[in-house]
């Protein structure tokens, strides 16, 4: 059993009672290095797109709201360094179907890259007229990370009142779960490369 899978219980127990949660041993340091530099790889060969906002007709790129660099995993073909992420994100997909019953079918990840001065701004991320989002899920590949470097996840506990957050740094490692459906969250522009593995548990 990995230490993340001894963590498991604790991590689905606090989800459930607050909604979103933090786990820093996701990943080695070891494992989060492998693969940010496979993200590396893959951008050097051009597999990278810039991200866009919106879906279907009114998917566009705004350089105003976000400005990372993105590519899709497939979870059918990983490279070596992805397989250690997949193993846990499936136990962390079975262990939320069988103790919250959240009928997750598939998740969709890709690696983020956002330059430095980048952002993303404040948004939710499930769609108006699309409620498949279940559990926003984000692993940081950040060895290192100093607070100064900015880029911290902020997340509002509530988008109204303008103090009512929680800013997380992006180090190596860490796992941040949230329900989608809930957690208005943005990125602060970054003062280093920060890169991510982000994605989504779908119903």
């Amino acid at each position: 059993m990995t230490d993340f899978e001894a963590q498991l219980p604790a991590l689905i127990d606090a989800l459930a009672h607050t909604g979103w949660v933090v786990c820093d041993d996701f990943l080695s340091q070891d494992q989060a290095t492998a693969l940010r530099a496979e993200g590396l790889r893959r951008q050097q060969q051009g597999e990278f797109h810039r991200a866009a906002v919106g879906r279907a007709d009114a998917r566009s790129q705004r350089d105003e709201i976000r400005g990372d660099d993105v590519r899709w995993l497939d979870p059918l073909q990983p490279s070596d360094p992805e397989h250690a992420y997949w193993q846990r994100i499936n136990a962390l997909q079975s262990g939320l179907n069988r103790e919250l019953f959240l009928g997750i079918r598939e998740g969709e990840f890709h690696y983020a890259h956002y330059p430095v001065g980048s952002f993303y701004k404040r948004h939710l991320d499930r769609f108006r007229d699309d409620d498949a989002r279940v559990v926003s899920v984000v692993c940081y590949l950040n060895s290192g990370w100093q607070a100064h470097d900015g880029g911290q996840l902020r997340l509002w506990h509530d988008p109204d009142q303008a103090d009512h957050y929680t800013d997380i740094a992006p180090q190596a490692g860490r796992l941040v779960l949230f329900l989608s459906e809930r957690y208005w969250h943005e990125v602060l522009p970054a003062q280093q490369p920060r890169w991510s593995i982000t994605g989504w548990m779908r119903r």
